[in-house]
């Protein structure tokens, strides 16, 4: 029983391992360097908008690309994850979504300099295929282990995560900085390879929780009548949501602090690219310094959180984040930019970890997929208004400083909701 739920667990956990790679190298580190730098050429995109010719910094564009993939998410989140519990097909989805963001990953390859739109469209695909997939992967945590262990296992998923993204993070690094040493004519075609490497690496360690972690309790029906079925339970789950207080006022939390994280992990490598103007090395070194921060800072997030409260940790993180965008807002260095990442790496893992596990006891246990779903809302709204706030901040005033602060509020304002918020005392909502 021991080993099989060891095996269940880490099989889950393997799966951030796996997708982590999405955000290191591509969201984070190696794609808002090579949009900046060789699909743009440094320079801002002229584009229409209904008739209107419009000219964007790179940095401004690569916001409103992730708004807009995170707007898709948002919609069709809660529509699959209603489906997925009365189907019992939560892996499935999984599978479909994940095989969505490893193509594109993997497309990513065939892009080059002025390939602005191609870059733009890949990068909204990844998205929804990197966020639909979460959904599943998240309400997986349930069947996956017991509710005294979630913030353990949760956090143990976030520190794998932090790990691999780290590792191959640092390979793909020595493919860019050292070519020739893999083979590659130059940095140019191992950027290539580097894209590629990330669709590999996703779907070969995604491969254990396939095999090992549960579906959990569900009515198996067909794949028609479970969608049908989870559009009609829409509007119902919301009503529902909204009567549960706590967990309600606990989601409008999360989507503002959360608003705030996601911002910082989507613009921090292109606001140091074309603000600081920052090598590509010290960049992709900054926040490689991020994962091997994280996986330790992680874990011990869970275990603080466990032995003194998931509560008290939530404001902790808030906290931590409010100090990191006071001090982005004055960084001038490359030795200020690896002082925010080594930062972000203490705080950002745990932070999320913890929302996760906290919000899997607040809801009803044999509704995890749908309630989930409407989780991914608040993480994908998150994701909606942060970069948009930045991107027209940044557009309006021409100040990215301005943009960075602006931040604040968001963090403020999910407190003051997280104060409100009673602790869990049972396993449902």
């Amino acid at each position: 029983m021991k080993n099989s739920r060891f095996l269940r667990e880490n099989s889950w956990c393997m799966y951030d391992w796996g997708n982590s790679a999405f955000v290191t190298t591509i969201i984070a580190a190696v794609l808002p360097i090579y949009f900046a730098e060789t699909v743009c050429g440094n320079n801002s995109v002229s584009w229409s908008l209904f008739g209107k010719l419009l000219s964007t910094e790179p940095g401004a564009l690569w916001g409103y690309s992730m708004s807009f993939a995170a707007l898709l998410v948002a919609v069709l989140a809660p529509i699959f994850g209603a489906a997925a519990d009365v189907g019992g097909k939560r892996k499935q989805f999984l599978g479909i979504m994940a095989a969505v963001g490893v193509i594109a990953s993997a497309f990513l390859a065939f892009a080059g300099a002025g390939d602005i739109w191609l870059v733009v469209g890949l990068l909204i695909i990844g998205q929804i295929g990197f966020s639909g997939a979460n959904v599943f992967y998240n309400s997986l945590l349930v069947p996956t282990t017991i509710p005294e262990r979630r913030d353990l296992i949760s956090a143990r998923g976030y520190s794998l995560g932090y790990l691999g993204g780290g590792i191959l993070l640092a390979v793909n690094m020595l493919m860019i900085m050292q070519p020739q040493v893999f083979g590659f004519a130059d940095a140019g075609i191992a950027i290539k390879y580097v894209f590629v490497s990330v669709a590999v690496w996703w779907a070969v360690f995604s491969i254990p929780l396939f095999l090992y972690v549960p579906e959990g309790t569900t009515i198996r029906t067909s794949f028609f009548s479970s969608l049908k079925h989870g559009v009609s339970t829409l509007i119902s789950t919301f009503r529902h949501i909204r009567t549960q207080k706590n967990t309600f006022r606990f989601l409008l939390s999360f989507l503002l602090y959360n608003d705030g994280v996601q911002t910082v992990i989507i613009m921090a490598t292109i606001f140091g690219k074309t603000v600081l103007h920052l090598e590509t090395g010290d960049l992709i070194g900054a926040l490689l310094l991020t994962q091997i921060i994280g996986v330790p800072s992680s874990l011990f997030y869970g275990w603080c959180a466990k032995k003194f409260g998931s509560k008290k940790l939530l404001f902790i993180g808030i906290a931590g984040y409010m100090c990191i965008i006071s001090y982005g807002y004055f960084m001038q260095t490359s030795t200020d930019f690896i002082i925010l990442a080594g930062l972000v790496g203490v705080f950002m893992g745990g932070l999320q970890a913890v929302s996760r596990s906290f919000y899997s006891k607040l809801i009803p246990q044999d509704l995890s997929a749908e309630y989930f779903g409407f989780f991914s809302i608040s993480q994908r709204f998150a994701s909606i208004f942060g970069p948009l706030i930045f991107a027209l901040v940044l557009d309006i005033t021409g100040n990215a400083r301005f943009a960075i602060i602006s931040l604040a509020v968001l963090f403020a304002a999910g407190a003051i909701l997280l104060a409100g918020v009673k602790e869990p005392r049972s396993n449902t909502a």
